[in-house]
């Protein structure tokens, strides 16, 4: 039962960080900014690699050994999503004009492959 609830709650949140994606646009509006964020769409990419972390910390906590090889790989789409995300963002807060469309196919990727593991996850029970 617990293991369903788990589940559930990294559905729910792994829905949300791909209803986020679509919504990645930069924007210049600093007053409505968090703190350290350039603009819209690189706070909106540190939430959902934020929200991704914290899947994935969930997901190597279940302990399920069979999902351990697409759950690797989860890892692996963050790790390059993640880094894609620090060039845009040290590159936009430099000034420049960087382009979004690394990070978002990096999140796009990444959300393909913790919706793999959450699939795994769920067959192995």
């Amino acid at each position: 039962m617990k293991r369903i609830a788990v589940l559930l709650a990294l559905s729910i949140l792994s829905g949300g960080t791909l209803l986020l994606t679509g919504c990645l646009k930069p924007s210049t509006n600093s007053a409505t900014l968090a703190p350290g964020a350039v603009n819209q769409f690189d706070e909106q990419s540190y939430a959902v690699l934020s929200a991704s972390q914290a899947t994935l910390n969930s997901l190597k906590a279940s302990n399920v050994p069979s999902i351990a090889p697409v759950l690797n790989q989860a890892i692996l789409a963050y790790n390059t999503a993640e880094s894609a995300y620090q060039v845009y963002h040290q590159a936009a807060a430099a000034g420049q004009n960087p382009s979004t469309a690394p990070v978002s196919s990096a999140i796009s990727d990444l959300q393909t492959k913790i919706t793999a593991v959450q699939t795994a996850a769920t067959e192995a029970k």
